[in-house]
């Protein structure tokens, strides 16, 4: 079995047929988006592509942020017993914590 594609593996995760098309733009600006904010986080070039080891934490940062469609910048919610609240409007510290920075040695 060949491996899968990032989309492939986001569109399983979010129950989207393969044949689907009609998300794939947005799904794949997703995906960039997590690898821009995993590269940043990591202090790597962003002319360069992301490492491999992190696509599963890229998948994980677009799954949040498809879910998070509609209420970036909430910052509480109550409804039914169930409450929201969002650390930012953006990506949570959280998500990227296992991401180790890269440093130069300087002499």
């Amino acid at each position: 079995m060949p491996e899968l594609t990032q989309l492939q593996k986001l569109k399983i995760w979010l129950d989207v047929p393969e044949e689907d098309t009609s998300k794939d733009k947005k799904l794949l600006l997703m995906l960039d988006r997590a690898a821009d904010k995993i590269k940043q986080k990591r202090n790597w070039a962003f002319d360069q592509p992301m490492e491999k080891r992190w696509n599963e934490l890229q998948i994980q940062v677009a799954l949040f942020m498809w879910n998070k469609q509609g209420a970036e910048g909430e910052t509480e919610h109550n409804e039914n017993g169930v409450t929201r609240k969002y650390e930012n409007a953006d990506i949570p510290a959280s998500l990227l914590n296992d991401v180790t920075p890269l440093a130069e040695v300087v002499m």
